[in-house]
């Protein structure tokens, strides 16, 4: 396992962020905004700028563990309104997403593979049956 330097803040913030939207699409949500994650999250006054860090480390969490990449449902208040939810725009570069390196077109599949997940399998999440 590659060791990042981040804070352990940026640690604990990345794994809730993963339990967050666990809990989510073991709700039926199909995703969750910035505003929303930063809401259960228990953090006030955050965009989705305020919000990388977490998402970035959780996308990595994520690869490390052969997971879906939670952080592809959390996604822009306009697209999630709009019905097609996305990533914001920021978090592509060359069109690819930033935190994970899936492309726009990759996006979809994987924020299926979230939603189809079962996420209740890990115990590190400790989530209710």
């Amino acid at each position: 396992m590659a060791h990042r330097k981040i804070t352990q803040l940026t640690r604990q913030r990345a794994f809730a962020t993963i339990k967050v939207v666990a809990e989510a699409m073991l709700a039926g949500e199909k995703a969750i905004t910035y505003s929303e994650l930063a809401n259960r999250l228990g953090m006030s006054k955050v965009n989705g700028q305020g919000l990388a860090s977490y998402l970035n480390e959780a996308a990595a969490i994520c690869a490390e563990h052969k997971l879906p990449n939670v952080s592809c449902v959390v996604v822009s208040k306009d697209s999630f309104e709009r019905g097609a939810p996305m990533p914001s725009e920021g978090s592509f570069s060359d069109n690819h997403y930033a935190a994970s390196g899936l492309t726009r077109e990759d996006v979809p599949a994987e924020q299926e593979r979230v939603r189809q997940y079962d996420w209740r399998s890990l115990p590190t999440l400790d989530l209710d049956d």
